[in-house]
């Protein structure tokens, strides 16, 4: 077993949790690209990917592509995430 992974398992079974602790997410600044940082406000918008491709003008095979960059730029596992990160950022704000 890799030295890492043992000194990851002592330290859960010190603490009583049994999974690591998650990578810390990473901000919008990672997104380098216009359209990415276009998906995610929309995303935190809460629009979905028809909605996404008809205002941005996209189809929505491409609509999906961005969507999976977004989520893997700023390690999130689902929209949830981008979402929280969207507001939490300033890119979107509570009506």
């Amino acid at each position: 077993m890799a030295p890492s992974l043992t000194r990851r398992l002592l330290d859960a079974t010190r603490t009583g949790s049994s999974r690591p602790p998650p990578p810390p997410p990473r901000t919008p600044a990672a997104l380098p690209h216009r359209r990415e940082r276009e998906v995610l406000v929309a995303i935190g918008m809460g629009w979905n990917n028809t909605e996404i491709a008809e205002r941005l003008v996209l189809t929505e095979s491409t609509v999906k592509k961005h969507v999976g960059r977004v989520l893997a730029k700023i390690g999130a596992r689902d929209r949830i995430q981008a979402v929280i990160t969207a507001y939490d950022a300033g890119l979107v704000r509570a009506k």
